[in-house]
């Protein structure tokens, strides 16, 4: 029996805003694509928003200009898709946890890394890491892949979306999905965004389910990577491979470094990409100053951290981040400004400074993937190979001998052997 006045009061609340889903939406005049895609397809769409035991989850509701720009792109409209690929989207869609507008905008300039409901290994062939679970309820829920949010940080207060085709400001947040792919986030209110599940928002487009590591790198257009990966045979095991980082210098950088992918011996340019690969998957927002990776090289890799909120500023070892988070099936790719120098390199030339001294040791504290079950092993000599060219040097650890590096694939075993 409710004897206190307060709690009647929040009871009545709570009775009268419960709704489901599809009522939540039909409200939403911009979503009318999404209400009738919903009612189109509400056996799987109940199987999933109607199933309690997905709650809470955060719905990222595509409005009518997501569904226009599907058709024109595509030639049909999304609900002529084949029933397999509109349930991995809605999968993709949902945010397994019940995140509001403070959850994307008071990052400091991280940004924040959410898993989705989607599990399809062709689209996740990753494991979540322990900070990564603990967060969002434990690793059987955290298991999906992901989307990377980060606001805008426009100023103002937080914005609310009008029940109409208007609007007082301009979104305040962007979703990363794969091949690069940046929607706008609208960020609903309590009044508007709740519903009996969790909540939902809006964004201005449909989520792209990251692919292959090759198919990524190529659709950067990040030629050099490229080409250093078809010279030395390594697609196939970086496609395959499972929970990766791949820290991928832009063309710029290989063509400042003296067109490496071109020159270097194969033996040579195998060892100068495997150093610039980790073997765990380090989301951005997960990154901490003075982290240290080793490579599946098995070279030193130190992140240095500068700034924050918009101003926030990522290095591994003396390579500037200029693209991060560009997810992959089996991880993520962070876009580089040069190629990198190995640590030691960087400590016997550089002056100490507060920023070359580690602040955080280990691998999995800071990392949305753990990398306990990843390992990286070598035979032979380690020798580093000095290139000049006019007024830059590079030194690159070349390996002699065999390198091999297990990678735990889907079903295990040795994938990547140079």
């Amino acid at each position: 029996m409710l004897r206190s006045p307060l709690l009647l009061a929040a009871f009545l609340t709570t009775t009268a805003n419960a709704q489901t889903l599809i009522e939540a939406i039909s409200k939403i005049p911009t979503l009318s694509n999404f209400t009738a895609f919903y009612q189109a397809n509400e056996p799987f769409a109940n199987a999933l928003f109607a199933n309690s035991s997905n709650y809470p989850i955060t719905v990222l509701c595509p409005n009518d200009d997501a569904f226009a720009a599907f058709q024109a792109q595509f030639g049909i409209p999304l609900t002529d898709a084949p029933p397999e690929t509109l349930l991995e989207l809605v999968q993709y869609h949902t945010l397994v946890s019940n995140l509001s507008a403070d959850n994307f905008t008071d990052d400091g300039g991280k940004g924040v890394t959410t898993p989705t409901l989607l599990t399809n290994e062709m689209f996740n062939n990753r494991s979540v890491g322990t900070e990564m679970a603990s967060r969002f309820g434990g690793a059987a829920r955290a298991s999906g892949q992901v989307v990377f949010i980060k606001s805008e940080k426009t100023g103002g207060s937080a914005r609310r979306f009008l029940l109409s085709r208007q609007s007082n400001g301009v979104s305040q947040a962007s979703v990363r999905s794969g091949l690069q792919s940046n929607v706008n986030l609208t960020t609903l209110d309590d009044a508007e965004g709740l519903w009996d599940g969790g909540r939902f928002h809006i964004i201005d487009g449909l989520l792209t389910p990251p692919t292959m590591c090759s198919t990524t790198i190529r659709n950067a257009k990040l030629t050099g990577l490229d080409t250093a990966l078809n010279r030395t045979k390594l697609w196939d095991a970086l496609d395959g491979g499972k929970n990766l980082t791949c820290l991928g210098p832009n063309d710029k950088a290989f063509s400042d470094a003296g067109s490496p992918d071109q020159k270097l011996n194969e033996t040579t340019l195998t060892g100068a990409l495997l150093f610039h690969t980790l073997p765990e998957v380090a989301y951005s927002d997960y990154l901490v100053d003075g982290q240290e990776f080793k490579s599946l090289q098995n070279g030193t890799v130190r992140v240095r951290i500068e700034g924050e909120g918009t101003e926030r500023a990522i290095w591994f070892n003396n390579a500037r981040v200029v693209d991060a988070n560009v997810l992959t099936h089996n991880g993520l790719m962070h876009v580089l400004d040069a190629v990198m120098v190995p640590l030691e390199e960087m400590n016997a030339t550089a002056t100490p400074s507060a920023s070359s001294t580690p602040t955080a040791t280990g691998t999995e504290t800071g990392t949305g993937t753990g990398s306990a079950t990843s390992a990286a092993s070598s035979t032979g000599a380690a020798v580093a190979t000095t290139l000049g060219s006019g007024s830059w040097s590079w030194t690159l650890w070349a390996i002699l001998g065999t390198l091999v590096v297990m990678l735990e694939g889907a079903g295990g075993g040795w994938l990547l052997m140079a």
